[in-house]
């Protein structure tokens, strides 16, 4: 997540370079920097779940009418993908803005920061999976589960981002 971090930082036009040498805007413009970055992982994971959509409907395209069991799953499947990209792409920056009382330390941005990770690889798992409809079997069980177990995740990221803030979860 820290070349994410850079790479918008360096990306700073000159006025917010010359402004990030103002004693307390700097803290500010690093919160802005940690937001976008927040901001631009979780609209990239929602993309991607988007692609995973594209390969379900892709598959669904191919059952035949007989398989009405197997059209309703991926259906479902399709609806939870959807609703975990919106999910997503609509949750709050978990970082405090330039007049909040709360102070975040390294500790509790390692775990916001852990958090996300689990988040990344959670996409990736359900991109191999859904990927692999089709040609295996049990592929759609095993994109079931992992959709369900994204969706936990999310609905977990707002009790994180709380705990770092020195808030009951």
């Amino acid at each position: 997540m820290s070349d994410a971090i850079d790479t918008v930082r360096e990306a700073r036009n000159l006025l917010e370079r010359i402004a990030a040498k103002l004693p307390g805007f700097r803290g500010y413009l690093e919160r802005e920097l940690r937001r976008e970055t927040d901001q631009s992982l979780r609209e990239g994971l929602a993309g991607r779940l988007d692609a995973c959509r594209d390969r379900v409907s892709g598959y669904t395209r191919g059952l035949s009418l007989g398989s009405g069991g197997e059209l309703q799953r991926a259906r479902a499947l399709d609806l939870a993908l959807d609703a975990a990209a919106v999910a997503l792409r609509h949750a709050g920056s978990g970082y405090a803005g330039y007049f909040d009382a709360f102070k975040v330390g390294e500790e509790q941005l390692a775990e916001l920061y852990h958090h996300d990770l689990g988040l990344v690889e959670s996409v990736e798992a359900i991109e191999a999976v859904s990927a692999a409809l089709g040609e295996r079997g049990e592929a759609l069980s095993h994109l079931e589960s992992a959709v369900s177990g994204i969706r936990a995740q999310i609905d977990s990221r707002p009790g994180v981002v709380r705990s770092a803030f020195g808030e009951a979860r």
